[in-house]
């Protein structure tokens, strides 16, 4: 075994030291049974070389089981959550951008300290705060909060608790007294990308209308909740929602079609990798440096990669050891997270099922036009390619399926990257000028409504989506079981 599958490997049981932890629980007798073994395998490897391996994939097994351990809350005096189902008096600074919605808006507060027999008692955690649109609040605020600290539970068939503590909030607080103690008490980098990039978003919103001003806000920075209800419902309808969601899924898409998008015009592959990493990372900074976009970011460079070095076996490692370094610093992702799950299928469909589906149809075979080489090969397949390896897991989550997003996407992906570059622009030259931004808020107008009423139209087909019952467990392995064995046959074919 070569040392490039070795590494692999070795990644690998580590990951799977954190999933075993992620389902079931684990006690330390386990785990110190597994070391111990892994380190005998160690002593005795000079007798056996495959006993040294053996006992490298036991020690990683265990680091991932340890490292999902120690990320769980402790039930102690020092943590907000210790005072859950109380009514408590705490101090916090708001750690992320307000979440406005409709009618509330909610807070991610980092807590300081918690008032305890009539002193302040330092603690830490963080707390989802659920309050009126008014007055607002924004990132850095120190404030002064009142209520009942409340435990996240599941609702209905959502894992609410789980989907919070992969963000590591236990506590919940609903509609409180809060008082203003001081500004600006947050990380002056951030707080300032926070305000230009909402300066930037009232800019769009002065040289665009509604709902291609949103609809501009969602794909250029993932600025969703402002766009209304319908259309949001027509992105569902038609599978097209990530577009407007920051998150592997939709990066790993955007990225590929920018590459592709950038060689049908000519440039080098290796030009049009640094010129996509460039703007990823600009992306990622204007986007406010949230660890779901730089996730989401890793994932479309690695497919990026991919293309750049052509050698899936390189493409294998990169990948197993993006999943390792994200588990590493939340290891609460890999089961909780479902855009995780969801950027690793598409990223693994584009990598390693794209190739396959372009050979299995022979597209440049029996199409002499290079246009429709580029419409079917390029953008059709890619875009199955990602289709169907996510969806399985769609339909064990949501229970739903677009059967028009194959011909949604076709029909809107070329345009995505023209209008974010367009939007991009206008939005630049609004920051020095509205009536300057106008000029070119025109043409993003133009591309902006085409997708709308492409989606639209699409979505009245009475055929277009179908919701049922969510699939089982087994079922959803069963299927990735078939696209594995398709891939698998069809790859030792081709060879």
């Amino acid at each position: 075994m070569g040392k490039a599958n070795i590494f692999f490997y070795t990644c690998l049981f580590f990951i799977c030291g954190v999933f075993i932890r992620s389902i079931f629980s684990f006690d330390w007798f386990t785990s110190y049974l597994i070391l111990l073994t892994s380190l005998i395998f160690f002593i005795l490897a000079r007798y056996n070389k495959y006993l040294l391996i053996l006992g490298l994939w036991g020690i990683f097994l265990v680091l991932g089981i340890f490292l999902y351990q120690i990320n769980l809350p402790a039930k102690t005096a020092d943590w907000i959550h210790y005072y859950n189902e109380q009514q408590v008096e705490f101090r916090g600074i708001v750690n992320k951008e307000p979440d406005q919605r409709q009618a509330k808006v909610k807070l991610e507060i980092k807590a300081q300290s918690v008032l305890v027999n009539g002193q302040w008692r330092s603690v830490d955690g963080k707390v989802l705060v659920t309050s009126y649109l008014f007055p607002e609040f924004s990132y850095g605020d120190q404030l002064e909060l009142t209520c009942k600290l409340q435990v996240p539970e599941q609702i209905n068939d959502f894992a609410y608790d789980k989907y919070l503590a992969r963000y590591d909030i236990y506590s919940l607080c609903y509609y409180p007294k809060i008082e203003l103690l001081a500004k600006d008490q947050g990380n002056f980098i951030l707080a300032g990308i926070y305000k230009a990039k909402d300066y930037f978003t009232r800019q769009i919103n002065q040289i665009l209308p509604e709902p291609q001003a949103s609809f501009l806000a969602g794909l250029l920075i993932g600025a969703k909740k402002s766009i209304p209800p319908d259309l949001m419902e027509i992105f569902n309808q038609t599978g097209t929602t990530h577009i407007i969601a920051v998150s592997g899924y939709n990066v790993t898409i955007i990225a590929t079609f920018l590459l592709l998008l950038a060689q049908n015009l000519g440039l080098s592959r290796k030009k049009a990798f640094w010129l996509i990493i460039i703007v990823l990372i600009i992306f990622v900074i204007i986007t406010g440096l949230q660890a779901s976009i730089i996730r989401a970011s890793i994932m479309g460079a690695l497919v990026l990669l991919a293309n750049y070095l052509g050698r899936l076996s390189k493409i294998k490692n990169a990948l197993v050891l993006a999943a390792a370094l994200m588990l590493i610093v939340n290891p609460k992702i890999l089961v909780y997270d479902l855009g995780f799950q969801l950027s690793f299928l598409a990223t693994l469909g584009l990598i390693y099922f794209n190739p396959v589906l372009i050979k299995v149809c022979k597209i440049e075979k029996f199409i002499k036009s290079k246009i429709l080489k580029i419409i079917l090969s390029d953008y059709f397949l890619t875009t199955m390619s990602a289709i169907i390896l996510t969806t399985p897991l769609i339909l064990y989550n949501f229970g739903k399926i677009s059967l028009i997003a194959p011909l949604a996407n076709i029909l809107i992906l070329p345009f995505i990257p023209i209008a974010m570059l367009l939007g991009f622009i206008a939005g630049l030259l609004a920051l020095i000028s509205t009536q300057i931004g106008w000029v070119l808020g025109w043409s993003v107008w133009l591309v902006l409504t085409y997708i709308i009423w492409i989606l639209t139209k699409l979505a009245t087909f009475d055929w277009a989506y179908y919701e049922f019952a969510r699939i089982n467990l087994w079922l959803m392995l069963g299927l990735y079981l078939i696209i594995i064995g398709f891939i698998w046959r069809f790859r030792r074919y081709l060879k």
